[in-house]
């Protein structure tokens, strides 16, 4: 792109240069009258020139815009179809959850809730037992950590 707009300046600048000159040339000879009418009907060519290619371009770029039409109607259609796959499965996939979460819920009221409920009730029991006994876990960590607070104090009044 750079190369055309560089070329089309090169050209343009030849040109405005050969129209000065041969002005200059014309009115030094005495003919400026003649040159002026065919600067005129070089200006003239160009101008019909100009209008062919702006007709040319307009209708390729009618052409164009009829193409991407074509070629987009498929490509429309095609979306509309993998919008409503999408929207299917995710109505799937909703359902999907929500009868996971009800599955859940039913095992943990059904099946977890009780189990824990009977684990830690026979584990109270047994630790009641203990207490009412006297073998409760809590005296004897009681009592393992009077032993090892006299150890330590016997260790430090025995090292000095």
């Amino acid at each position: 792109m750079r190369g055309a707009i560089k070329t089309v300046l090169i050209v343009g600048v030849v040109i405005l240069v050969a129209i000065i000159l041969f002005i200059i040339a014309a009115a030094y000879f005495g003919w400026l009258l003649e040159a002026l009418y065919i600067i005129l009907m070089i200006l003239a060519a160009f101008l019909v020139f100009a209008t062919f290619m702006q007709i040319y371009s307009v209708f390729s770029l009618i052409g164009t815009i009829k193409t991407i039409r074509d070629e987009a109607k498929p490509l429309v259609s095609s979306l509309q179809e993998t919008v409503s796959i999408v929207q299917d499965t995710a109505k799937t996939a909703g359902h999907t959850a929500s009868v996971v979460g009800t599955v859940s819920n039913l095992a943990s009221d059904l099946v977890v809730a009780p189990s824990v409920r009977a684990a830690a009730g026979a584990v109270a029991a047994g630790e009641m037992v203990k207490v009412f006994f006297g073998k409760g876990s809590k005296r004897s960590k009681y009592e393992e950590r009077l032993n090892q607070q006299r150890e330590a104090m016997q260790a430090s009044a025995g090292g000095d």
